[in-house]
């Protein structure tokens, strides 16, 4: 499973997810769309129009794709089997 996490550096929300993925061991690429003008290029081909952030994209060893926006830690849990 792979997690990337398009944020800002001054999201709270963001800081909040990683820090709880963090506390869970569960490995992850943070992509800083406010200063990696690639990241943000890369985030709006990705986000189907959802501007906020965190905007999590979680792929699947199989390749089946869950986008994930903001910190909803329910639904984080159930995608990644906590």
């Amino acid at each position: 499973m792979n997690l990337t996490i398009y944020s800002t550096t001054t999201c709270s929300f963001c800081h909040a997810l990683t820090t709880w993925l963090d506390k869970q061991s569960i490995p992850y690429t943070r992509k800083n769309t406010d200063e990696d003008q690639e990241a943000l290029i890369e985030f709006m081909n990705v986000n189907e129009g959802n501007l906020g952030v965190p905007f999590t994209v979680i792929t699947a060893d199989d390749g089946a794709e869950t986008k994930i926006v903001g910190y909803d830690q329910a639904k984080f849990k159930q995608v990644l089997g906590l």
